[in-house]
């Protein structure tokens, strides 16, 4: 399966998941539900890129825990020591 296939089948562009956010009001004021899979898949593609994808021959959930994984290295959380140097 080519990889632009595997993105249509398993992912979701950020603009588009945004502007179905935005389109769908069933909710009233409130942001529609969103299950878990769909909204890893947009937080993979908006931090890891649109072309990201694992060469891998893992299931789903392992490429869960490697995208989770290369987020939290790539984008490390600040000390909140920096916050109250002066």
């Amino acid at each position: 399966m080519k990889k632009t296939e595997l993105m249509q089948r398993y992912g979701m562009k950020v603009k588009e998941y945004i502007k179905k956010v935005e389109e769908d009001d069933s909710c009233g004021i409130l942001c529609p539900p969103t299950d878990a899979q769909t909204g890893l898949n947009v937080l993979i593609n908006h931090f890891l890129g649109e072309d990201w994808y694992v060469v891998d021959p893992v299931s789903p959930r392992q490429v869960n825990t490697v995208a989770i994984l290369e987020i939290l290295y790539r984008y490390p959380k600040p000390r909140i020591r920096k916050w109250f140097k002066k």
